[in-house]
Order: structure tokens, then C-alpha cells, then sequence
């Protein structure tokens, strides 16, 4: 008999996926930058593609010490950041849906947690996921006004 994976862990992966698919957004666009705003929009998406690498490794830190190093297979991972890729790509915004996608993905982690003998410890990972998620939503807010 196959054992469903727990709402955490679900949810977990699900984060992870969405910073891969965020860090390949914000490095596409990152070359994909033109006309005059070009160096800034540059600098902007280097500088959030940057920092989704820091995010993406302590989310599999994350998850393989509390769960294994087992679930972070790299096919299934990389379907997962493309099942993102596909929501992000026909938005007005990619960059800020990706923002946004990351934020919700963090919600949904937080309200998996609940009594989790780690859960403190996931939360403040968590935590600061999500506040640069939302520094991003900020500055790509800013740029699209």
C-alpha cells in the first residue's frame, strides 16, 4: 500500500519548484532586458535571480533534514519549477507573477505546518522566503508603474 506524502512535505516541494521556476524567470529576463530602462531592469533581475540561489539551496536543506534528501529528485523537481514556468509565461509581468506565486507557495507551507515537531524551525526558513518574495513584488511593482 503507497502512503500519500504528508500536506507538508507537499507543500515544501511545492515552494521549492516555484524558486527554481522564480530563479529561471528572473535570469531570463535578466537577458531579455532592452531599450532605455535596459541596465537597470538588468541590474534588477541579476540582482533577484541572485538571490533565489541562496532560497532554492536552504529549501533542499530544508526539506532533506526534515524529510530525507530522497525527495529532491532532480526530474521531479524541475517538472514541478516547469508546471510554474507554464502559469508564469503568459502573464503580463512574468517576473512579478513569479513574486507573487512564491508568496502563495510560502502560504501554503504555513498553513501545513501546524503542529510539526520542526515546525518552528521550517517557519523561520519560511519567513524569510517570503519577505524577499515580497521585496520583489515591491521592486517589480515599482518598475512596471
Amino acid at each position: 500500500m503507497r502512503v500519500a506524502p504528508d500536506a507538508l512535505l507537499v507543500a515544501l516541494l511545492e515552494l521549492w519548484a516555484t524558486l527554481r521556476a522564480a530563479h529561471h524567470t528572473y535570469w531570463t529576463l535578466h537577458w531579455q532586458a532592452k531599450g532605455a530602462p535596459f541596465y537597470g531592469d538588468h541590474l534588477l533581475y541579476q540582482r533577484l535571480y541572485q538571490a533565489r540561489v541562496k532560497e532554492i539551496d536552504r529549501m533542499a536543506e530544508t526539506i532533506a533534514a526534515v524529510y530525507g534528501s530522497d525527495k529532491l529528485g532532480a526530474i521531479s523537481a524541475w517538472e514541478a519549477a516547469q508546471r510554474v514556468l507554464a502559469n508564469v509565461s503568459t502573464a503580463p509581468n512574468p517576473g512579478l507573477r513569479v513574486a507573487e506565486l512564491t508568496l502563495h507557495a510560502a502560504n501554503r507551507v504555513n498553513a501545513a505546518i501546524g503542529q510539526h515537531p520542526y515546525g518552528v524551525a521550517v517557519n523561520n526558513v519560511i519567513a524569510g522566503i517570503a519577505d524577499l518574495a515580497l521585496e520583489s513584488v515591491y521592486l517589480l511593482q515599482q518598475r512596471s508603474r
